[in-house]
């Protein structure tokens, strides 16, 4: 087991317990030692190319050092970037620091529950997806956070209901939150990058087409459609590869069936957001949001 445990030290931090792990980090809860407020610590530590060994993370073989130092550069620099973004919309970051082999990000801690926390209750409670009316009260603050993202030439790539966290109050407040995925500006490959398949769009499976504000468009697309069908569409790799047989891209189904239940409108904003070829989808979230119903 390679995640640090409750009672261990991070820094100036004792944990607390273990919030989560992916493929790509360890989210911990932890308590400043000296000052006793509670925050939240993100831990680089992929898994598929490193470990803990005597309390540092170090590459799994010789032959994954590379990407690992490569991948740890991109996380550096992308919690540093991260310090810069005050937006209500966006998780707050406090801090960053390196130890132990590998670095840390230093988020508020939230109380609520994720987008696909809230659908999946929905689902289960009352046998059926979200309509349109629930999901317009949240989309807003999505968008205004992703858009000054994009201002900022950092694109998430990793949009998702469970990305989407929804603060507890008297008013829907939506966070975003995991930024392992985050572009900083335009350049670099998408290789080793986290993402989520079914939302993620073609251009983030192969280098032929740049990465910028129309991936996250895609996402936000795939996710709306699963969210008001109660149906998760096949990944962009799946339906790129039934149209290439000469068949119909699969999603245009389950956006029709929006169409009945919704609004046209609604469904032809989704068809333009989750276009397979990025230069004819909507190329910006203000044009998808012009595109959406108001």
């Amino acid at each position: 087991m390679s995640e640090l445990q409750p009672g261990n030290s991070i820094h100036r931090y004792e944990i607390l317990k273990v919030l989560g792990s992916g493929a790509f980090g360890v989210v911990y809860l932890v308590q400043h030692k000296t000052l006793g407020y509670q925050v939240v610590v993100k831990e680089y530590l992929p898994q598929a190319l490193a470990h803990r060994v005597q309390g540092r993370v170090v590459p799994l073989q010789a032959n994954v050092e590379d990407v690992f130092e490569q991948s740890l550069l991109r996380f550096k620099q992308e919690c540093e970037t991260l310090l810069t973004l005050n937006h209500p919309n966006i998780v707050y970051v406090y801090d960053c620091f390196y130890d132990g082999g590998t670095a840390y990000m230093v988020m508020h801690k939230e109380t609520g529950n994720t987008l696909w926390d809230s659908y999946a209750q929905q689902v289960q409670q009352q046998q059926r997806a979200l309509r349109w009316q629930q999901l317009a009260r949240i989309m807003p603050g999505v968008l205004q956070g992703l858009t000054y993202m994009h201002q900022r030439e950092l694109i998430h790539r990793d949009i998702k209901p469970g990305n989407i966290f929804l603060r507890a109050g008297s008013q829907i407040h939506p966070l975003l939150i995991d930024f392992g995925a985050v572009k900083v500006g335009r350049g670099y490959s998408s290789a080793y990058a986290q993402n989520t398949p079914v939302y993620a769009a073609l251009e983030q499976d192969y280098d032929i087409h740049p990465i910028g504000p129309w991936t996250d468009v895609h996402a936000l697309g795939v996710m709306l459609t699963e969210l008001l069908t109660g149906q998760r569409p096949l990944s962009a790799y799946e339906r790129q590869q039934q149209v290439t047989a000469g068949g119909v891209d699969p999603i245009v189904s389950l956006i029709n069936d929006i169409i009945e239940r919704e609004s046209a409108e609604l469904g032809h904003a989704l068809l333009q957001a989750t276009q397979l070829h990025p230069q004819q989808r909507l190329q910006s979230i203000e044009e998808l949001q012009r595109a959406l119903p108001h």
